[in-house]
């Protein structure tokens, strides 16, 4: 993946779990990506899968039982998946489960990969974090 992922959507769910995956983050990560329960919180990362085979290098080398506990978690709820011709994907109910999800979501570009976070899970998520905090935290970074 050459250019990074970007930019906030807000898509809907049908009742049979499907929804339109934004187009700007599709022509990025291409017709086929990984839907994978999210690092740190209640969301959904999605990989390109380039970005998925250095995911599951990464995985693959955390040593000891947890390292093969997380293996099988993270594992068996990835999720493969193609848009049909209306650009739509299906997400599996263990991962609308996992991250909260019903009908409001919230689809974010981050870098190498993009979110899918319930919407209330992201209002929530960025009521924990304060602008000061993001200013200390890049404090050092020459933008």
């Amino acid at each position: 993946m050459s250019e990074p992922l970007y930019g906030t959507y807000y898509p809907s769910i049908d009742s049979k779990g499907r929804m339109a995956f934004p187009n700007k983050l599709r022509e990025i990560l291409g017709p086929e990506f990984y839907l994978v329960p999210g690092k740190g919180g209640k969301y959904i990362s999605v990989y390109s899968p380039e970005e998925y085979a250095k995911f599951v290098e990464k995985l693959s080398a955390v040593a000891n039982g947890v390292g093969e506990a997380a293996r099988r978690k993270y594992l068996a709820f990835t999720d493969k998946q193609v848009t049909d011709k209306q650009g739509r994907i299906f997400i599996k109910e263990n991962l609308m489960k996992y991250a909260e999800i019903s009908n409001e979501v919230v689809v974010i570009g981050a870098s190498y990969k993009a979110e899918i976070w319930s919407k209330a899970n992201w209002d929530e998520f960025n009521e924990t974090i304060s602008d000061a905090d993001i200013n200390a935290a890049l404090a050092d970074l020459v933008l």
